[in-house]
């Protein structure tokens, strides 16, 4: 269940998030900065009132907020960078970067239909990112590099709640790695204290709004990670912003992206097969 919510809060919180960055915040080093500030201030009143407390294990709550503030400035780079019709199923390849993970770190086997999942995955996750002129040389780019730069990070990011949860209460683990990466994203600073002077207050509701959902979607991630890392993330990537940016597509060209319906029913495609793909792996 919590993984699913996950994935409501996610797909709603990266759409308005993303026309946030579209037409109200052109800074994404701004943006950045203010998205991690109020995910710290949104969690507090909650984790107070929950009895947080001094983290057990301070390692683990360390390791936990640099990966929170490296993978959530990458996916911020990441969401200005890329069409979130693309960034929105990358997201399945984190499944098979834990399973590789597990070989590489852990000794684990895989069997041979797992790899020949995991070997899917990666190949959809190419038609994922044709656009108009269908060329498969144009899939890797430094956009896409991005995205896929912001996809290993969040598996180290998921990776270290488990950890995390395993050794900290759960409040623990929600307040104090999002109060730290706060910190840890000071030195930005110089990057867009100008635009941080200049830009008014009305342009930052969007952006709000999109952090309050966002702040949701990792109270409840953190529960279901903390019970099962595979499954939970197979479900939380289900490209649920996709679908919605598609629609909005159709009714709304200008607030968003637009491309041809053909582009489209590509990506819908390769964005299926490589969550049916990921659901099969995490089993």
């Amino acid at each position: 269940m919590y993984a699913w919510l996950t994935t409501i809060m996610y797909g709603l919180g990266s759409v308005v998030g993303k026309i946030a960055t579209k037409h109200h915040i052109a800074n994404p080093w701004l943006y950045n900065f203010i998205f991690f500030v109020l995910t710290a201030i949104c969690i507090i009143p909650f984790a107070v009132a929950g009895g947080v407390g001094w983290p057990q294990d301070w390692s683990s709550i360390l390791w936990l907020s640099i990966a929170n503030a490296v993978s959530g400035t990458m996916f911020v780079l990441a969401f200005y960078a890329v069409d979130l019709s693309i960034l929105s199923p990358l997201s399945s390849l984190r499944t098979p970067l834990v399973a590789l993970s597990g070989v590489l770190f852990l000794g684990e086997r895989l069997t041979i239909l797992q790899w020949a999942l995991i070997g899917t995955i990666f190949i959809a996750g190419g038609f994922v990112n044709l656009d108009e002129r269908m060329n498969i040389r144009t899939v890797l780019n430094k956009k896409i590099t991005l995205g896929l730069l912001w996809i290993l990070c969040s598996a180290w990011f998921n990776s270290t709640i488990k950890y995390a949860s395993a050794k900290n209460g759960f409040w623990e683990v929600s307040l104090w790695p999002s109060v730290l990466a706060t910190i840890l994203v000071l030195p930005t600073l110089p990057l867009f204290y100008r635009d941080l002077i200049h830009t008014r207050i009305s342009r930052y509701h969007g952006l709000t709004i999109s952090t309050i959902l966002f702040t949701a979607g990792l109270l409840f991630s953190v529960k279901a990670l903390g019970e099962n890392v595979s499954i939970s993330m197979a479900i939380i990537s289900l490209p649920l912003s996709m679908l919605i940016t598609m629609a909005l597509s159709f009714i709304a060209p200008k607030l968003l992206e637009k491309h041809t319906n053909v582009v489209y029913a590509v990506r819908l495609v390769a964005a299926t097969v490589m969550f049916l793909a990921a659901l099969g792996l995490s089993k």
